[in-house]
């Protein structure tokens, strides 16, 4: 989750983006862009021809690549929120293939993605980064909206660009992923075996990193803080008695009570341990997105993504994370029985996450309806390495696994850039954890 970053750290962000008054889009704008060697494809595709909503994509080729003849497969990132621009994830993630350094200046990345796959990241749901919802119908208010909305626009694209999706398809995510990824997995998956599919979609797996699927199991904070000394016995009291009236509120569907209740335990929590990061209990410093935002609002990074001028970045949208304040507090636990029956899933964790902590993540596994969970929960854990060194640990059976990833926060490829790479092409070339 790049969580909204969950609301709590950014309540000063400017709200969404809309088209200035009494300008109108005529079609959509996307188009090639050409970076410090690197190149793809970056712009809107209109999703609402009367109001003028848009999905925005950022489209890196593969180094050494060619989208339109090769078969390498296309990897498409979603960041949390709900309302989280994955612009920034290419970046501060170490996704793409240039990154920005302490002056705000691109320099090319060598850990990047890219290496191996084709990337794209979608500015989702509509109204995020420099996607538009220029309409309040167009916003999305729950999972499935959204995830119809997502899969529409990838028809759309598909049928501009067959060859792009001609290939192995794979999302990843985090955070707010936990609910975005499943929806569009679940959509995908459903359409791919109904009789007429629009489009049949290649799609192969989902990995989501730190994702928050079932508030049910992963409220609870408590247990963590207090057996790591973040709390002491009276603060831990204090806390559970907030978790059980979030409990009690989810029970009796009380969704914004809930999320009352899920905030002030986290704002709580963060005051009691002396105002550590919630995404990195290491640190005590908050992430600062300016040098993100300064970058992707300059006129001239506008022009090359084919972006609207008139449109401010930011890089968590307060209008959509308002709009799915309920759908936070929903689980998407019940769709990953489906998905992982299909396709293969990856989860994994940050060791210094507290957002959703690895105690919450376990929990969340823990409850799922699928088949094979107990063979996955019994089997052998692995000390997964990466040039010599312990990297993090894995479990695995038949489709799903789950990765503790040691030394990372709620953004592990940021932490463990070198690390979450590796996890990835293993993941997708199966390659194995020994």
């Amino acid at each position: 989750m790049v969580s909204r970053r969950f609301k709590i750290i950014f309540l000063f962000l400017a709200s969404s983006i809309v088209l200035a008054k009494g300008e109108k889009l005529l079609g959509d704008t996307d188009g090639t862009w050409n970076y410090l060697g690197y190149n793809g494809y970056a712009g809107n595709v209109i999703m609402n021809s009367l109001t003028g909503s848009s999905y925005f994509y950022w489209l890196f080729n593969a180094i050494n690549g060619n989208i339109f003849s090769d078969s390498l497969p296309l990897v498409i990132w979603i960041w949390g929120g709900p309302g989280c621009s994955g612009d920034m994830a290419m970046m501060y993630d170490n996704i793409g293939p240039f990154i920005l350094n302490s002056n705000g200046q691109p320099v090319a990345n060598p850990l990047t993605w890219t290496n191996n796959y084709h990337v794209m990241t979608i500015d989702h749901p509509l109204g995020t980064g420099f996607s538009l919802a220029n309409a309040k119908s167009d916003f999305a208010n729950s999972t499935t909206s959204a995830s119809n909305a997502l899969y529409n626009f990838l028809v759309k694209l598909a049928q501009k660009y067959p060859t792009w999706f001609n290939r192995d398809l794979y999302f990843f995510g985090e955070s707010y992923a936990g609910h975005w990824i499943p929806g569009i997995a679940y959509k995908i998956i459903s359409e791919n075996n109904s009789p007429s599919p629009l489009f049949h979609f290649n799609l192969k797996g989902i990995g989501i990193g730190d994702p928050w699927i079932d508030p049910a199991t992963q409220g609870n904070y408590s247990g963590y803080a207090y057996s790591n000394s973040y709390i002491d016995k009276e603060e831990l009291q204090i806390i559970q008695s907030y978790e059980q009236s979030m409990s009690k509120a989810l029970n009796e569907s009380q969704l914004l009570k809930a999320h009352q209740d899920w905030s002030y335990i986290l704002d709580l929590t963060q005051k009691y341990s002396g105002g550590f990061n919630i995404y990195n209990v290491r640190e005590f410093t908050q992430l600062n997105s300016t040098l993100y935002a300064n970058w992707l609002n300059l006129n001239t990074t506008k022009i090359m993504l084919h972006a609207p001028l008139n449109v401010t970045w930011v890089d968590c949208s307060d209008p959509v994370y308002n709009n799915l304040v309920t759908d936070m507090m929903i689980t998407v636990g019940n769709l990953l029985p489906y998905i992982i029956d299909n396709i293969k899933v990856l989860i994994w964790n940050g060791q210094d996450d507290f957002m959703v902590n690895t105690l919450s993540t376990e929990n969340m596994l823990n409850s799922l309806k699928w088949t094979g969970i107990s063979n996955l929960i019994n089997s052998n854990k692995i000390a997964w390495k990466v040039n010599g060194s312990i990297a993090g640990y894995v479990i695995n059976y038949q489709t799903l696994t789950y990765a503790l990833l040691l030394k990372a926060g709620h953004m592990g490829s940021h932490d463990q850039p070198a690390n979450a790479r590796d996890m990835i092409n293993r993941f997708i070339n199966n390659q194995g954890w020994k």
